[in-house]
């Protein structure tokens, strides 16, 4: 398949399926996690669009004390019976000309059915989250937040 990355070979059953799209890429279903070598942080290709990656990342990697309640509706919609089903990502946006202002969306993660490899970005309905956290604020709040927990 050509992506953003050059050619790649996605196994069938590693293609994601998004039903309703990606916010902003309705048009686009399939996609497929990649890595580049810059882990953690891992890229959301679209199998559809070459032109299309989104830099994604666990985000309890960035706020340790991330929280999400994933709805019933969308548990039956992705097939998912069992937290070991799921994988969470949050995308990032990265300013190619200063990385150190990069931001996550901590409030619309895409959550993934191991299971059934579909996939769907939800919107959290608690407020806590917004969709431009910096990446940088949120790595100290969870440095400071291992510190008291640790002392």
């Amino acid at each position: 398949m050509k992506t953003k990355f050059g050619e790649i070979e996605v196994p069938e059953g590693k293609i994601l399926t998004f039903d309703e799209g990606i916010p902003g890429f309705e048009n686009l279903r399939k996609f497929a996690i990649v890595s580049n070598g810059s882990d953690p942080i891992m890229w959301l290709v679209s199998l559809e669009d070459e032109d299309i990656a989104l830099p994604i990342i666990n985000p309890w990697l960035i706020r340790v004390d991330y929280s999400l309640e994933i709805p019933e509706d969308v548990k039956d919609e992705l097939g998912i019976e069992t937290p070991e089903d799921v994988q969470v990502w949050s995308v990032l946006v990265i300013p190619p000309d200063n990385p150190e202002e990069m931001t996550i969306n901590l409030l619309a993660p895409i959550v993934v059915s191991l299971k059934t490899n579909k996939a769907k970005q939800i919107i959290l309905e608690d407020g806590e989250y917004g969709i431009r956290h910096k990446v940088k604020e949120e790595l100290e709040r969870s440095r400071r937040l291992a510190e008291v927990s640790a002392g």
